[in-house]
């Protein structure tokens, strides 16, 4: 098994990608910029409020409530390979190729379930969803093509028209909760961290 691989069985078996310390739904923000370092800052999510809010750590890419807490987050497979966060700072690169059939097997030897969910209008896409928790999900997005995304648009296989590979290859990864209906508001004796702990 590849440490990708290992990686996103973990995320599937425990909501979390790097550990108790590391990305999980509903991390606190300064808990992990103080285990990674500081993220690069990707933007509000909606115009008109600051929160929730993107943050990225390497190819990581999160999204946080205005409680500070992580509420999803997205690895883009398709790239071929990650720049993953490692504890104290600093990135590692990882290949990401996974195929179905070998996601599969991690999956069932750690004892997860999933539910596999296709769509009518997107025949070459389907998705492996574990429910982690039953607040939390993690989803896998596999497509009938290589999964790894020219830049027009279409996969980059030898002719489009060319028959897909037998087995299937891992397009995104993801991971999110439902929206927590008591969401308690930041704790305004923390210093300013750059990210709103301080009054708005």
């Amino acid at each position: 098994m590849t440490d990708f691989l290992a990686r996103l069985t973990a995320l599937a078996a425990t909501g979390g990608l790097d550990g108790p310390d590391g990305l999980r739904y509903n991390a606190s923000l300064p808990e992990l910029a103080a285990h990674y370092g500081d993220p690069w800052d990707g933007g509000r999510i909606h115009r008109e409020s600051r929160w929730p809010h993107g943050f990225s750590w390497g190819d990581v890419q999160t999204v946080f409530c205005h409680c500070r807490r992580l509420q999803s987050l997205s690895l883009p497979v398709w790239h071929g390979e990650l720049e993953l966060p490692v504890a104290g700072g600093g990135l590692v690169t990882l290949d990401t190729h996974v195929a179905e059939s070998a996601l599969i097997a991690a999956l069932t030897a750690a004892g997860c379930r999933w539910e596999t969910v296709t769509y009518e209008n997107v025949p070459d896409q389907r998705t492996l969803e574990v429910a982690v928790a039953e607040e939390v999900r993690v989803a896998f997005v596999l497509t009938d093509r290589d999964g790894h995304q020219a830049r027009d648009g279409h996969a980059d296989r030898e002719g489009h028209d060319a028959p897909p590979p037998e087995d299937w290859l891992l397009n995104k990864a993801l991971l999110w909760g439902y929206d927590h209906t008591d969401c308690p508001e930041p704790d305004r004796t923390l210093p300013d961290d750059g990210w709103g702990a301080a009054p708005n």
